[in-house]
Order: structure tokens, then sequence, then C-alpha cells
């Protein structure tokens, strides 16, 4: 009833809209942190944490693999990882139990796939067989793929289940390639909204209708504006009928790369915007986000970009970051040893190399709280059974770290 409860009070929110924005990028860092932070193991650019009930931690490692991971910090590759096409942003990628692991004991994978032309974003889900000393990932299935391939990285790949443990939400990237994000004929810039076969869910925004069975293909061009009329470099068919349109839940995002229900049942995610704009968005069915029309940035090479302020008819962030943060994911703590902090959401930085606290009002609408530096380029942090924070260190000695109050 609870998990009823909290799907129905999503719904009843969706139609809220937040109003304000705010740009939290010239946010100064607190002088010191509350915590204590205990590195416990080192990996080969860890990207993802997913703990297990019994408190052991699966890590995706970029480069390809996944370490099974005790608190301690003792380590067991886990075997019958699919290949990957690690280069620039792209690798192993995303690792997520079922809500109904209990049951099931199957995990959600997102990595680059190989092909011929490059790689594409593929969601794979596998059973998780555990030995005394050994992990494996078995009868291992792709249940969606982007299959267009090419070059450009910013796969998104982040994964949130909804609060009813029905249905599975899918970030995926532009690639760099930008103009995607506003072809509905694409996933490329979209949060999808699937099954937990990887299948189109049922109520989504544009539910039962099918795309083009072909799209044009780009390799990441310059800018905003060379990307209008970048040259097509191939044209990409579908193998079937295109479902892009029946899957799309919202469009227009760069990179996205954290995504989460809040406490009462709204969807939260943050991306990247280039030179600037990184952003913290109310995740709403149907909505634009408005990538690459709009952004509180500009490109990197400085060419402008329409602000979002021009286009009313594009949805705004809620928090923007000018300069960047380089957001690496998205929690919200709902843990034992940090209770002042519950009902918070927490921001993972990269070129930050910080840790960033967001609070909600009872309205649920977003502010920025604490920025603690923490002096690691920060991929994943995570909440551990007990309440403890686990963050990963984006490098090819990437650290674990344990996160405790003092």
């Amino acid at each position: 009833m609870k998990q009823l409860a909290i799907a129905g009070l999503f719904v009843a929110l969706a139609a809220t809209q937040v109003e304000a924005q705010i740009n939290a990028g010239e946010q100064q860092p607190e002088p010191s942190v509350p915590f204590n932070m205990v590195q416990v193991a080192t990996l080969n650019l860890p990207w993802r944490i997913a703990f297990l009930p019994d408190g052991r931690m699966l890590i995706s490692e970029k480069v390809g693999g996944m370490q099974l991971v005790t608190q301690q910090g003792a380590k067991t590759s886990v075997a019958n990882v699919p290949a990957v096409l690690s280069k620039g942003q792209g690798g192993m990628l995303g690792v997520f139990l079922s809500p109904h692991y209990a049951k099931d004991h199957n995990v959600y994978l997102t990595y680059s796939e190989p092909g011929e032309g490059g790689s594409s974003l593929a969601l794979a889900r596998a059973t998780l067989t555990l030995g005394q000393d050994s992990a494996s990932l078995d009868g291992l299935k792709v249940i969606w793929r982007d299959g267009e391939r090419g070059d450009g990285g910013q796969f998104g790949a982040q994964i949130a289940f909804s609060p009813d443990g029905k249905y599975l939400f899918l970030t995926v990237g532009d690639r760099q390639r930008m103009t995607p994000a506003q072809d509905p004929n694409q996933p490329l810039g979209k949060i999808l909204r699937l099954t937990l076969d990887g299948k189109p869910a049922k109520g989504n925004p544009m539910a039962g209708k099918k795309g083009a069975a072909s799209v044009p293909v780009i390799d990441p061009p310059a800018d905003t504006e060379a990307a209008k009329t970048a040259p097509v470099v191939r044209t990409y068919t579908f193998p079937g009928p295109n479902l892009t349109p029946a899957e799309t839940w919202t469009s227009g995002h760069r990179t996205p790369y954290g995504l989460a229900f809040a406490p009462d049942g709204r969807l939260w995610e943050v991306e990247h915007g280039p030179k600037g704009g990184d952003e913290l968005n109310l995740i709403e069915p149907g909505k634009n986000y408005g990538w690459p029309l709009v952004s509180y940035a500009v490109n990197y090479d400085n060419v402008p970009i329409p602000s979002p302020d021009t286009r009313s008819d594009l949805t705004k962030p809620v928090i923007y970051w000018t300069p960047i943060i380089a957001p690496g994911n998205l929690i919200f703590y709902n843990g034992a040893m940090f209770p002042q902090w519950k009902g918070s959401a927490f921001v993972s930085g990269l070129a930050s190399k910080a840790l960033l606290r967001i609070t909600f009002d009872p309205k649920g609408e977003a502010k920025p709280a604490e920025r603690w530096e923490v002096g690691h380029r920060i991929r994943d942090v995570e909440v551990g059974p007990d309440g403890a924070l686990w963050m990963i260190e984006d490098s090819r000695t990437g650290g674990l770290f344990r996160v405790t109050p003092k």
C-alpha cells in the first residue's frame, strides 16, 4: 500500500511546475567537511556502485569488467561481464539491482556495446550467481539497445526504477551530436520509460506511436550552430518497428548522468551542460528540457546558445550551475547515520571534486545547501545499508571511500 501511495503522489504532483531558477555555480565550498572519508579499495575507473542485501557492492569499471567488493575492500572479479568498447565516455557504465532482487536475483547493466562503426548504448539484464569466492552474471540478455552506433560520447546510461517497482527509467545521452535530442525518432537525448523487460511502458506520452523506419546519423559537430547543418555520415535503419516515440518520457537532454526518485515520488535528474549550464531538472512526462535549443551556457568554442528564458515552451532547470560542477550522479538520502540529512539529495561532482547537498521544502522545491570539497573526482555516491555514504573516484587508481560522521 505504501508503494501505491507514493506512486499516486507522484502522479498528483506531476502537474506542479517549480518556477524559480537558481544559479548555484558560484556557491563557495564550506570551510570544512562534517564527515570522515576512509579509502577501503582501489579500482580502475569505477563508474557505479550497487549494494547487495548483505552489504557487499557490485562496482562497474569503465575500462570493462565488474568487481564484487566487501566493505573491508576485498575484491572478486565478476565473471561473464559483456564486452564493451571503452573509448571516451563509453565503456562498462551502470550496474543496478532489480527492484525484485530478493526474488529474481536480477541485475541490470548499461554499457557501450561494440559493433560495426563504433558503439551504442545497450541495456542488459542478467542473473547474479554468488559462490563462496565467486560471482558471475548468467543468462545475460540485451533487452534494449540504441543501435545507431558511431562516434561521440556521453551515453547517459543511468537507471531509476519507479517506486512501485513496475517500470524502468533509462537516460540516453545525446552522444555529443546535439540535434537528435530534439528528434522524436531517435532515442538520443531522451529519458525512456520502459517495462522491466525493456519494452515501451503503458501510459507513456506517445504510447502506441511508431517512428520513422530510418534516421540520419551525424558525427559530433563543433557547436550547436554547426549541428544544424552537420553532414549525414550514414543512415541507420531500425531492424524492426521504431518504438522510440512510444518509449519516450521526456526529451531535450544532453548528458543525463543522475536520475532518482525523491521520497515524495517525484523524479529528478542531473545533467552536464557544455561550457556552463549543468542542470537539476524535475522530470515530468512529455516535457522538453531544451537541449540543444537553449542552455544557461555557451558552447565550448564560445558560440552563443539562446537562454532558456527566451523559450516559454521549453522546461527550465530548477537549479543550474554556471560555472559547472560536472555532476556524476544523484541520490536521495534516507539512512540512519546522518539523520539530519534525511530527505536531502546528494550530487557527486567530477570537475568540482565536490559533494553537494540539495534540500527540499514542503512543496518539494529544491534549493542548494552545502558544497563540500573532497579532493577527488567523484563519479558516484550511494547509501550503504547502515546509512554510511560510499563514493568512488573517477581515476585509473580510483578510490572507494566510506563516509561517516565526524
